[in-house]
Parts: structure tokens; sequence; C-alpha cells
């Protein structure tokens, strides 16, 4: 039996040793790619020279790599089947091989069967393979027929949708695909004419398929012959691993089954002996390594783009423990497991394996704290009879209770409730929009309409404005364009004085003169190596071809510069104050601010940030210089210039030194625009330090005018309040501070004035309550007291009325409506107060909740009180009966 690490190591070995390809180091689960969410295919990182932007520098121009791929999110993901198929996985491997203008169709059939067949390396049985071309590929046929021994009879033609790949978009290369298929036999046919041909059961299994790229097709459909030939190949490690060990789910093989052993012993349960727990065992498995893999390469919980699928994966593992009895946190153990397995061939598991365990333990932490109020929350949307949760109430579980919009779709399908994803959406966008920044965010429809370009040329290092040439228009929509007016739209120059938003730095803004009209630009960014601008256009035409006079706003980048050089300084005294183990994790650098985040598990003191402040400002006091030398990745990694984790480096780098004639106090690589010298900075001012996400801090400050104006401003309200109060600024604090011990004495007064107040009042409703056999049932509104008055109040009730049922609804001024309820202890089994409130709360527009013997809720609105309160007496009558 072949083992994985035999498989993946035989693989890579056939390709580069028997057929001279150069073997590739696994990319990033982060692609280089702004419009892919993660790396999701072996070829991703080969994607500019299937473009034709890049040539291989392959020689001959071929490769093999094994690639870590991750599928869960977007319309790729198989989230939502991983743990009820036999094979399905968030996160794979995938073994491929790839030519650009190399072999091709005819040598690399051959290659293939020979892998598959020999018993020098696969060594499958050939009466359990077939294979799959498409129904016209008859050059496909010929090959595998002739310089393979395969029997014809099991060479099956199928359509465009089975056999034929891209184009990616609405243009673009494409191309036959052929593949070999496994049959794992008859006993797990899925009917009397299960079949290659027609079925997709488990009984089949797709083992390697072989794209090739030949054609090229238009915007109106039709496709011509490319120059040169593509070749794009791609086996599931765990699917060939699956078949070559004689198991039936790949969670079986010899890598993955330690994994799962580790989940069976840590909760208790033995695999294939019920198919639910199977599931949940299954998708703790799978989703341990995704997540282990995700953040080894960078990636952080969040709750948008790749940090949100990270989330998202991990709360359904967290999820499966609880349904299998395991108390949060409890993936310690599984992650060790992983790391364990995987870490010879992806030594970076090892290299963050602290970062990979606290991440995951403060995240299991965090959940733990809303799972259960969540999963009653959501049992009580279960109970409704419209068997659908709304989209209010999918966002309510994301929002307040941490619950991913996917994780409540599964748990409602596994009551056969649906989810409002509309509504969800709505709601989600809702929250958007009120908190969105006024820029406008870059959304990319179509890469290839800008990627279709030759790589812009930067002068904005040394030039700040230059004559040049329109290459191409692109609408917000996708579509390149021959010429643009009255709207916005995104143009692309030959060259450029504009900065493309990266590394953290914002994009240039500035202006197009075309014929004496002017186009503001206001935003420059980036796909791939292709600079973009983004235009306001309008009466003043502008199509392709004409020459502009590029022009940036100067003293905008000249804050922003200052800004940069400021993040620099930060990250080095943060070092210095804090330690080594201070990593950047994420900056916005603009022209009044840099917002940074770094590594740190807990707050900074004030003496700590002091601390800080002081020593960037007395850099820039000394007047630290600013070097910028370009050199090739290597020697920079070897002068110590510091680089950011699962950032992607070009062959050539700039580093970014500030030293004085002593000493380097700072080193970076870094594409960025930076000030000549320290002293240019001025001033620095931290303004605020708090926390970004688990164990990341997030610091902002500023510099220059921005921190003079800020201390200016800050000067003027002491100044206001020196003068309205008499006295120096020096004394102000200690009037504050007695004036705030004077207002909390009188409050504390008052709240036991207004609970006497209260107290004399409900001894008055005592009258009005009902006895249905023992108990009693007061329900009755109250004027708009404290809640802490209610609190007493409600609590003297309980004790005069004896076993009883109490809601009280206080008459807010501001038209709202605050419930509290408490139910005798001996009854709340019938009649439970969280429910009580929340559906008051909901009958009047609010929400509201809490245990069954005492709750409390908010309604929206006062209006139809007495209707909703007579219903809910009635409601408590007949469940006392």
């Amino acid at each position: 039996m072949k083992t994985v690490d035999e498989i993946r190591e035989g693989f890579l070995s056939f390709f580069e040793k028997k057929h001279n390809s150069t073997r590739v180091k696994s990319s990033s689960l982060i692609p280089d790619n702004p419009t892919l969410l993660l790396t999701s295919a072996g070829m991703v990182q080969f994607v500019p020279y299937y473009l034709g932007l890049e040539k291989p520098p392959y020689n001959p121009a071929r490769a093999c790599s094994c690639q870590k791929c991750a599928r869960a999110g977007g319309k790729d993901s198989d989230i939502e089947n991983v743990g009820r198929t036999p094979r399905h996985h968030t996160f794979f491997e995938m073994l491929g091989n790839f030519a650009w203008g190399d072999y091709y169709k005819k040598e690399v059939i051959p290659w293939a069967w020979e892998f598959v067949t020999s018993k020098e390396y696969l060594g499958l049985d050939k009466d359990r393979l077939w294979v799959t071309i498409f129904e016209t590929d008859d050059e496909a046929f010929e090959i595998w027929k002739n310089e393979t021994d395969i029997d014809p009879k099991r060479i099956i033609r199928k359509g465009k949708k089975d056999n034929f790949w891209g184009p990616p978009g609405p243009t673009g290369s494409c191309g036959p695909c052929s593949e070999i298929h496994y049959d794992l036999g008859e006993h797990l046919k899925c009917s009397d004419d299960c079949s290659i041909a027609t079925c997709e059961c488990d009984r089949w299994v797709e083992i390697w398929n072989m794209v090739f790229t030949e054609l090229f097709q238009d915007e109106e459909g039709n496709q011509t012959p490319l120059d040169k030939k593509n070749v794009d190949t791609g086996m599931g490690l765990e699917r060939i691993a699956m078949v070559c060990q004689g198991v039936e789910s790949t969670f079986e093989t010899d890598i993955l089954k330690h994994i799962l052993n580790k989940v069976c012993e840590i909760s208790g349960k033995k695999y294939k002996e019920n198919q639910k727990t199977d599931i949940s065992l299954r998708i703790i498995t799978d989703h341990a390594r995704c997540v282990s893999f995700m953040i080894a390469d960078g990636i952080t919980p969040s709750n948008e783009g790749r940090g949100y699928v990270l989330r998202m994966i991990l709360r359904r593992a967290l999820r499966h423990g609880y349904l299998l009895g395991l108390e949060l946190p409890f993936l310690e153990p599984v992650v060790d497991e992983v790391i364990k397995k995987y870490c010879a061939q992806y030594p970076e598991l090892k290299e963050q394996e602290a970062k990979i365990k606290s991440t995951i333990l403060k995240e299991e932490e965090r959940f733990k704290l809303t799972l259960d109020n969540g999963y009653k929350l959501i049992g009580e949307l279960l109970e409704s009879d419209n068997k659908e949760i709304t989209g209010k109430d999918a966002f309510r579980l994301y929002d307040t209770f941490g619950f991913p919009y996917e994780l409540t779709k599964e748990i409602a399908q596994e009551k056969g409730f649906k989810v409002d994803e509309e509504g969800f959406k709505n709601a989600m966008q809702e929250q958007k929009d009120r908190a969105r920044a006024s820029i406008q965010k870059v959304v990319i429809t179509n890469d290839l309409n800008y990627l279709n370009n030759p790589d812009s040329e930067f002068i904005g290092y040394e030039q700040s404005q230059t004559e040049a040439k329109v290459l191409s228009i692109v609408d917000l929509e996708g579509k390149n364009t021959q010429s643009a007016q009255d709207g916005v739209f995104d143009i692309i120059l030959d060259k450029t004085p504009f900065y493309a938003e990266c590394g953290g730095q914002i994009g240039d803004s500035g202006e197009f003169i075309l014929n004496n009209e002017k186009i503001e630009i206001v935003k420059t960014f980036k796909v791939q190596n292709i600079y973009v601008h983004r235009a306001i256009v309008k009466e003043m035409p502008i199509k392709k071809g004409d020459v502009v006079f590029a022009k940036i706003d100067c003293e905008k980048r000249a804050e922003i510069t200052k800004h940069h050089s400021l993040a620099h300084l930060l990250q080095a005294a943060l070092q210095n104050v804090l330690g080594k183990e201070v990593h950047q994790a994420g900056s916005q650098v603009e022209a009044d601010k840099t917002r940074y985040d770094f590594t740190y598990d807990k707050a900074l003191s004030p003496s700590e940030i002091k601390k800080v402040q002081d020593l960037i400002n007395s850099w820039i006091k000394k007047g630290l210089n600013r070097t910028t030398e370009v050199m090739s990745l290597e020697e920079a990694n070897q002068t110590g210039a510091m680089a950011l984790f699962g950032e992607k480096y070009g062959e050539t780098v700039r580093v970014v030194s500030f030293s004085d004639d002593e000493k380097c106090y700072s080193k970076e690589l870094c594409a960025g625009c930076h000030v000549d010298n320290a002293k240019d900075l001025r001033l620095a001012k931290i303004i605020s330090e708090s926390a970004s996400s688990a164990g990341v801090r997030r610091i902002e400050v500023i510099c220059s005018d921005s921190a003079i104006n800020y201390l200016e401003e800050k000067s003027n309200i002491l100044d206001e309040l020196s003068i309205k109060n008499k006295m120096p600024a020096n004394q102000l604090q200690e009037k504050f501070d007695k004036l705030d011990k004077e207002v909390k004495d009188l409050s504390s007064k008052l709240g036991d004035l207004e609970a006497m107040r209260a107290k004399d009042s409900f001894n008055t409703f005592i009258s009005k309550a009902k006895e249905i056999g023992s108990t009693k049932i007061l329900l009755t509104k109250i004027e708009d007291f404290a809640p802490n008055a209610i609190k007493s109040g409600i609590e003297l009730l309980a004790d005069k009325l004896g076993e009883s049922v109490i809601v009280l609804c206080s008459m807010k001024e501001d038209g709202t409506v605050f419930i509290t309820t408490k139910v005798s202890d001996n009854i709340s089994k019938k009649v439970q107060a969280g429910k009580i409130v929340g559906n008051i709360a909901r009958a009047l527009g609010g929400n509201g909740g809490g245990r069954p013997q005492m709750a409390t809720g908010m309604g929206k609105t006062q209006n139809g009180i007495d209707d909703v309160l007579l219903n809910t007496q009635n409601e408590i009558i007949n469940l006392l009966s």
C-alpha cells in the first residue's frame, strides 16, 4: 500500500526526473490575484503564463507541483458536502503537471497512463480504469487507443458540461479535457444501469483531469486555435490515495485517519457506528486541517473575505464538536495531529504552530460565550410553523451570536427549514451601508479586460506628472469600452506617476488633463502589475489612444509619504518597546493618519504607549536619513530587512532603511513612498490603541500637520474649559474627579428614591392579579421607571403573590416599551419567561428573551399593546390549564 507521502513524492519525481519538469513549491492559500478569494487549484500560481502575460521561467517550459488548495467560499465552495460525502474537503492537495507551448496530448496522455498503471508507480488495475474525452476530440481518442494499452471500449465521449474547460469569462483560452476515472466496485452502484457514461455516484472516482487549452474564444463565441498549446492537469492527492489504499473514503487514508482517530479519541465516539455522528467526526477532521493551513499562511478570523471564510469553517467545526458533547475549547489535540502529519511537507505549520493554536483557542473561547444562547434562539426559531427563518433573524444570529449564515442554513436544513438568504443579505447590506467608508470599494468583475494590457510603467518615485497614452478603458461592469463620458470608469495608461494602492499605502488621487479639461482621478489600484486609475469623466469624452497629462495631488502625496515613513518608525519602536515577536498584521496609510495593526495579545499600557511615541519623536528629532536600495530578495533577506509575512515579493525588491551615522533603526522591504529625512514628519502623536481582532492590536498615529492640528484642537478645548471653570488647566482634572463623585452619589440617592416610589406604586397592582388555580397572573402597563426600580418592584410583587406569572410593561417616554417578566420556579417549565417576553417584544416590533424564570425585552412601539397583553394572558391561562 502506497502512503500519501509516497504518492506525492512519486508523482513529483516522475515529472521532475523522468520528464524534465521543474518542481515548483506550493504557493500560499492567499493567491496573488485580487479577484480570487483562496487558491483553489494547482494552476492558480501559473495564471500569468497561461494568459501570456509572463514568460515561464523554466527551461523547458514545463513544471510540476503539489499545491495546497482550499474551496470554502464562493461558487467553488464544497462546504455543504464536506462530512456528508466520502470525499469532499475544504482543504486538499492537488498534484499537477503543466506545460506552456511544450509537450501536449501525444506526450502527456501516455505518461499519465504509465504513472497510473505501471507497478513502478501506482500500479492500478486497468480493468477498473475508465477514460472520458470531449465528444469531438478525435485526436485524444486516437492517442488513448494507439499510444496506451487501454481497452478502447473503456474510452467514453462526453459533452461540454463534463469534458470541456473554459473560458473563465466571456472571452479567453479554453479547450477539451480528458479524465481518468476509477471504479470502486459494483457494491457501490446506485442502480442497475449505473454507468460511467451517465452516472456521478460514489462508485466512480475522477482521479486525474487533463486540460488541453488549445483554443481562444472571442466575445461572439467564435473559437480559433492558439499559437501555443498548453497543458494543465490536476490529480487530487486524497482521492488517489483512497484508490491506491483500497478504502472507500478519503477520511480513511493513512494521513487523514490519524486526525480522524484523534477526534474520535477526544469525543469518545467510534467511527462508523452512527451515521449522524460520522458526519460530525469528518467535519471536525477536515475543518481542523483547513483552518490550520489557512492561519499558517497568514489568514486571521474576521467578518470579511478570507477571514470570514476561516471563521465560518472554524465555527462549523466547533458546532459539530458541540453536537458530539465536546466542551469548547477542544481543537488543540486535533491541530497537534495535523501539524505532526503535515509539517515535513509544509514546514510553515511547525513554524507558525504557536500562532495557529493561539488563534484557534481565542476563536473557540469567543464562540463559547455565545454558542449556548445562539442555539437557544435558533431552537425557538425552528419551532415556527412557516418552516423558514427570516433574513432578519438569520442576521441577528450572525451579528449577535456569531453564527455565520452558512451555519444557520445548515442547522435549518437539518430540521427541514429554509433561510431567507435575500433577507439576510439585505440586513447585512443595511449594516454595511451604515458603516461604509466614503471611498468606493474596488470590485473587479472581469480581470482579463485589465490584464490584456502590458505591465504599467510606474515613474512616481521620481516624477509627479507626465504625458501618457490611454491603453484601455473599462466600465464598472468590467466591460472594455473604446471611449468614456458622463460616468465612472477605470483607465489604464502606458506609464503613470500615480502610486497604486499597495502595501497598506492608499493609491494616489489627482487629475488627467485632456484638451484643457480636467478628469478627476479619485483612486488608483492595481490588478496584478496593471495600474488602474478610477476616473470621474464628465461631459468631455476620453477615448482609447488619447494622450493625457497625468498629474498627482502632490500635497496629498506628501502627507501620505510622511505617514508611510511613520508606519516604519512605529514598527521599529513597537519592537523596541514590546519585543521582536511583534509583527505587522495590516496597515492603512492615508494622508491624515496611519492605521497600524500588529500581533500582540494584550492592550498596551499608557506607559508603553508613551515609550513608543517618545521613541518615534526622538528619531524624528535626530533626523534619521532614509535610504532606498534595490537588490535581490535573497540579498535583502541576508541584510536582515523585515518582510511582511504572507506577502509575495518579486525577484528584485526595494529595501527602505532609516538610520543615522551610528545605527540603522528600521529596515524593511517596501515599494511605497517615503520622506528623505525623518525630520519631515515634524511630530508624531498616537491617538488611539485598541483591539483589531483576536491577537491583533491596532494603533492610529498621526504626524506633521495632522498631529499639530490635533494637538492645537485639544489645546483650544482645554483653554475653553479653563476659562469656563475659572481655574488653571492643571487643576481641571481634580475638579472633574470631584464632580464625578458627586454625580454618582446623587444618582445612587435618586435610584433609591425611585425604587421606593416604584414599590409604593407596585403595591397597588396586587389587587389586579387573576387567580388560575393556585397561580396568580398579573399583566399590566406601568410608568417609565428605571430598570433597577422595575427589578426591585417585580421582586416585591413575586414575594407577595407567591406562585405567580408577572408581566410588567414600562411605557417609555420615547414611545418604546420595556418588558419584564418573572415566573415562579415551580411553574417555569410550563410557562417560560423568555418565551413570553420574546412573543410580546416581537408583536411590538422588537425582540427580547432570557431564562425561564426571568426575562426582559424591548418593544419598538406601544401601538396595540392592550391587545397583545390580552392575548398573552389567554396563552398563559391555556398553558396553566
